[in-house]
């Protein structure tokens, strides 16, 4: 999973949240303002997100956290808005359970 969605995001970093089914694609400050669909949640200002250790890239039995499904690559590079929006539009990809 975490390979195909680095293909997809363009390489930005992604927080899977696991306990809670969730991905987060990190997007530059200011996306939510041109989000365009109401189906897919984007985080506005204000918004807290745990961000997982850096070091912390793969899911642990033990604590549940969250971790890196794609870890930022270098200061700055995030994910395009346009990218997100096309895979949650597109709705495709592997499943949890895939990633066993």
């Amino acid at each position: 999973m975490s390979d195909w969605l680095a293909r997809c995001l363009g390489g930005g970093p992604v927080i899977h949240d696991r306990r809670f089914r969730r991905y987060y694609a990190l997007v530059p400050p200011g996306s939510a303002q041109a989000w365009c669909q109401p189906t897919v949640e984007c985080l506005t200002e204000g918004t807290h997100l745990g961000v997982p250790r850096v070091d912390r890239t793969e899911f642990d039995e033990r604590t549940h956290a969250s971790y890196w499904a794609v870890r930022v690559a270098r200061p700055g590079h995030l994910c395009t808005a346009a990218a997100v929006l096309a895979l949650a539009m597109a709705g495709l990809g592997p499943t949890d359970e895939d990633e066993s």
